[in-house]
């Protein structure tokens, strides 16, 4: 069986075809992390010198994980994409697992470590018996400091590889009376052993498609949590606070807006009414309201500012609606939407309304007619 693998998960870039136990090529580039101007490079350079056509491979595997999450996705996309074309199933090699088969048969330890910034390395413990990797401690992301300590209590001779091993390479010989870092050669990962790891997996039945295939972060990447972070939604009731930015949402989102005495009289006066602002740093960007009279609840309006659409922040309000509504012994909830707003349709219907009639002409900016919707929350 041929394999053709690649590994971009640090700043090395490698690939490699083998088939069967034979190692045909393998091309390692380590000088920057620019992965997407040369991963196909290398690729391209395996297959015109082997002589072995693309659609000639069985097997295509990457690198998983955890790792540099752009050069993982770069390697992914290559891989997916290839596997995809010639319709072949691919085999999510982790990270770790691979970098540790560089140390075959390694006496005591094997501590691959990558890092996770921050003085974090992502990393685990394995050791060889009767010839086959097994893991010992699946530690996942854990501060240098730790990592000696879980070393040093275990008193058993440890090698270090991965790129961590570089970075933190003077902690560990100041933590560890005796400290083994594995040589050049096979210090980063080698998409030899990824391609070696991939045909044993295959061979128990662990692949993937292309469509199927998922990495292994571990954690979010800074950017994903700096995103997050910017852009967290915070749900609570309306106050008098809100009500400017509300009526501009309203303005924004409506031909025959409601006015501002209007919501001022929703707010301050109407004790049947229940209102809620979805807030983004602070920003009003999207409310909600309903009246509650006996058992029934009766949505009035929703609206999201166009900015901050297809966020999900709509569902996100009628839940907490819903919610509300169960919480003041409501035991149904109607709205009404008009026949145009197919979005607005398909959500609710998602969430549980169910068409129950139409109001004739309702809008009067349009005389467009408004489907009657209810939900049952007993």
């Amino acid at each position: 069986m041929k394999v053709l693998a690649v590994d971009t998960s640090t700043s090395a870039a490698t690939a490699a075809l083998m088939e069967d136990d034979r190692l045909i090529s393998e091309y390692i580039l380590n000088i920057s992390r620019a992965h997407s101007q040369k991963i196909m490079g290398i690729i391209q350079e395996l297959i015109d010198k082997s002589g072995i056509k693309p659609a000639d491979i069985d097997l295509y595997a990457c690198s998983a994980g955890p790792g540099s999450f752009t050069g993982l996705r770069i390697g992914a996309s290559i891989i997916k994409a290839m596997a995809q074309t010639f319709n072949k199933p691919v085999v999510a090699v982790p990270t770790l697992d691979a970098l540790a088969f560089n140390l075959y048969n390694c006496a005591g330890n094997v501590c691959p470590m990558l890092d996770a910034q921050r003085g974090t390395v992502y990393s685990s413990l394995y050791s060889w018996q009767d010839g086959s990797l097994v893991k010992s401690d699946d530690l996942g992301v854990i501060l240098i400091e730790d990592l000696i300590q879980l070393v040093k209590d275990k008193a058993v001779p440890t090698t270090f590889l991965g790129d961590g091993a570089i970075i933190f390479k003077e902690e560990l010989k100041r933590g560890l009376e005796s400290c083994y870092v594995a040589p050049a050669g096979i210090l980063l990962p080698r998409a030899a052993s990824c391609a070696r790891m991939a045909l044993e997996m295959y061979d128990k039945g662990s692949f993937d498609t292309y469509n199927s295939f998922r990495l292994t972060y571990i954690r979010r990447s800074q950017a994903e949590v700096e995103y997050e972070k910017n852009n967290k939604i915070d749900i609570q009731s309306m106050g008098p606070e809100d009500i400017d930015q509300v009526t501009e949402i309203e303005k924004l989102c409506f031909a025959s807006p409601w006015s501002r005495e209007s919501f001022e009289s929703e707010i301050l006066q109407n004790n049947l009414a229940r209102y809620i602002v979805a807030k983004v740093k602070g920003k009003v960007v999207a409310y909600g309201g309903m009246w509650i009279v006996l058992d029934e609840a009766h949505i009035t309006n929703i609206a999201v500012h166009p900015s901050y659409r297809e966020r999900k922040i709509g569902e996100r309000l009628v839940k907490e609606m819903l919610r509300k509504a169960k919480e003041s012994k409501a035991e149904r909830i109607t709205l009404e939407v008009r026949v145009s707003n197919i979005a607005a349709r398909k959500l609710y219907e998602k969430l549980g309304f169910k068409d129950s009639g139409i109001r004739k002409g309702y809008y009067s900016d349009t005389g467009e007619d408004a489907i009657i919707m209810w939900d049952e929350l007993s």
